[in-house]
């Protein structure tokens, strides 16, 4: 399991980026180990024993040059409004980084980064970090969303080539994001050179599923972040244990992921 600390740290800034959507941005100790995309943290997010278990989020970036690192949550409950309350210089006690980070593609594969819903934060980060660190070939990102309204406003240039769609047609392309990807596979050459395009995913587990099998049929490999309830994030309480094809059965996502080759995943066994 990768190195990880606890840290009591100043917030930097807090906003909302989309509808229910916030990014919170907090100084990551120079001291600490640099996270990587797909890792997480997690967060205390009150000073009381309601809600009494730390709540686990993804990493969305990470800038080493002043130390500071991001996440994107939705407000859902007592914790997240907590999160949304913080302000800047108020403390923010954290642990991590936590779990396995993406697989950097070869230099000459084209990643094809597809996000729905909350996670849209670890693929930002990996495209984000892909262009920083000079690949090749631009990651092209695909991000889906039931609306307009829950595409976050953070669509720079910095990561690279964005289809972005919508479940309504209210913004970009009307249909989810497999339907954005399985669209783009059909039309473009999955070979790049002497490379192979390679999938990213982060989102619903219906959607993972299906990405799973889309990549399948196209005879590329995937990456999946698997987003699962946590209790203790640590490896301890086995809650967020899911079916693999191994001889061990279960795996946990929170010391074994929170990413896994698709195909290491029993989408079937696991509900999706």
């Amino acid at each position: 399991m990768p190195s990880m600390a606890r840290y009591l740290t100043p917030v930097l800034r807090n906003r909302p980026v989309a509808d229910q959507f916030y990014e919170l941005e907090f100084h990551w100790p120079a001291a600490a180990p640099a996270p990587s995309p797909g890792q997480f943290l997690t967060v205390r997010t009150g000073q009381t024993s309601v809600p009494l278990l730390r709540r686990p989020f993804a990493f969305s970036r990470y800038d080493p040059e002043d130390n500071s690192a991001r996440i994107i949550y939705q407000l859902r409950g007592t914790a997240t409004a907590q999160l949304a309350a913080k302000r800047p210089f108020d403390s923010l006690d954290v642990l991590g980084p936590l779990g396995h980070a993406f697989p950097l593609p070869d230099y000459d594969s084209r990643p094809i980064l597809v996000a729905g819903g909350i996670g849209i934060g670890p693929v930002l980060f990996l495209a984000r970090t892909l262009i920083s660190r000079g690949h090749p070939l631009t990651p092209r990102l695909i991000l889906g969303a039931r609306t307009r309204v829950g595409l976050p406003v953070l669509l720079e240039q910095e990561y690279g080539e964005v289809i972005a769609c919508t479940d309504d047609g209210s913004y970009g392309c009307r249909g989810s994001a497999i339907d954005a990807l399985q669209s783009y596979l059909s039309t473009t050459s999955i070979a790049t050179g002497s490379g192979e395009s390679v999938l990213y995913l982060c989102g619903p587990q219906a959607m993972l599923a299906a990405g799973h099998r889309l990549a399948t049929e196209c005879g590329i490999v995937a990456y999946a972040a698997l987003e699962q309830t946590m209790g203790c994030a640590v490896g301890a309480c086995m809650g967020c244990a899911v079916r693999v094809r191994s001889r061990e059965q279960y795996a946990r996502v929170c010391t074994e992921g929170p990413v896994f080759d698709t195909r290491m995943v029993d989408w079937e066994r696991s509900g999706a």
